[in-house]
């Protein structure tokens, strides 16, 4: 036991070094922190615009949207009012037909009950429609 330490009185040490400890803590903040950064932005995917060619405006005017609005009086697609479900599944699909940008806007009351909206919701997406917009308000009539 040659190599226990021992005060000057000899009695062996109690203590823990605890020098030893705090380096390799310090080291490991400093790989965490190090790390952190590169991690977090690796798990970020951003979906951006691509360019296009620029179109002109005098030759192809931008289409009007599709704006499909669930209220507690009805459906309204682009303001006219649907009669019922297969009314506006027709419409849908003749005015999805017409567009070349596949997307409809799609806005409810809050009074509307959630299953209505899905049911609404699916049949927008069986008709066609490549992406829905959700607008937070719906437009006036």
């Amino acid at each position: 036991m040659a190599d226990v330490r021992q005060t000057e009185s000899g009695e062996p040490l109690n203590e823990v070094n605890v020098i030893p400890l705090a380096d390799l803590s310090l080291v490991l903040l400093i790989i965490l922190m190090v790390l952190s950064p590169m991690i977090m932005q690796s798990l970020i995917k951003v979906q951006s615009s691509k360019a296009t060619a620029v179109k002109s405006l005098s030759k192809n005017p931008p289409e009007p949207p599709i704006i499909l609005a669930l209220t507690a009086d009805g459906i309204f697609l682009n303001t006219v009012k649907m009669s019922d479900d297969l009314d506006l599944a027709g419409q849908l699909a003749k005015a999805l037909g017409n567009h070349q940008d596949k997307t409809v806007l799609f806005t409810t009351d809050p009074g509307v009950l959630h299953g209505r909206f899905v049911q609404v919701l699916d049949m927008v997406k069986q008709q066609g429609a490549d992406k829905i917009a959700l607008l937070k308000k719906a437009p006036a009539k």
